[in-house]
């Protein structure tokens, strides 16, 4: 009985947690370009999810963030390795909430320390990388484990999608592409992330 509850509990976890990534970044883009109160075109100004922040309605980024931060810190897991990269994780999303990116709009000194803006988009791009190399490493290691064949290789797709748009965030920066590709590219991880935690939640509609 007690190992039932437990999966169930895990189940919901893995669900509600791939619905709120799911929706985050629909939410942040609409409400963000929506809400835009500084001059100028918003799409020109936004170029990441993580500049929503800036915007009128920067609470749903926030709250989202918040909500995924307590399902990882609380997911118990099946072992080890699952604990760990929910922790990591779980952290990094923190830091992301807590210490925004660089932007046009941004003061010297943001973020819940009031921090440099050049630091706090420091500690903000290595928390990105903890939350979604945490999110890969767990779809591609820990996720497959099973022995559904098909739904391993949904698995591993999601988690080379995020493996590979994580390793061209920095190309972008380098080779100077498009700024608006950022954003491209944390849409397309935490979709994936999204849709591997709800397949690997089995909660049916």
């Amino acid at each position: 009985m007690k190992k039932l509850q437990f999966e169930s509990t895990v189940h919901k976890q893995r669900f509600i947690l791939g619905i709120i990534c799911g929706l985050l970044p629909v939410l942040c883009t609409l409400f963000g370009f929506a809400s835009c109160t500084w001059g100028g075109n918003s799409w020109e100004v936004i170029n990441s999810i993580s500049e929503t922040y800036y915007s009128n309605h920067n609470s749903i980024m926030l709250i989202a963030l918040g909500l995924c931060s307590f399902f990882l810190f609380t997911y118990e897991g099946y072992d080890l390795g699952d604990r760990v990269l929910t922790c990591i994780a779980g952290a990094g999303s923190l830091g992301v909430a807590f210490f925004p990116c660089e932007s046009v709009v941004a003061n010297s000194n943001i973020g819940l320390l009031s921090l440099p803006l050049s630091i706090s988009n420091v500690i903000h791009f290595i928390s990105a990388g903890m939350v979604f190399g945490g999110f890969a490493l767990m779809t591609l290691t820990q996720f497959t484990k099973g022995n559904d064949v098909t739904r391993n290789k949904l698995y591993r797709i999601c988690g080379i999608i995020m493996i590979v748009a994580l390793a061209v965030v920095p190309i972008r920066a380098i080779l100077n592409w498009p700024d608006w590709l950022m954003m491209v590219l944390e849409f397309f991880m935490l979709e994936a992330f999204s849709v591997s935690w709800i397949v690997k939640s089995k909660v049916t509609m």
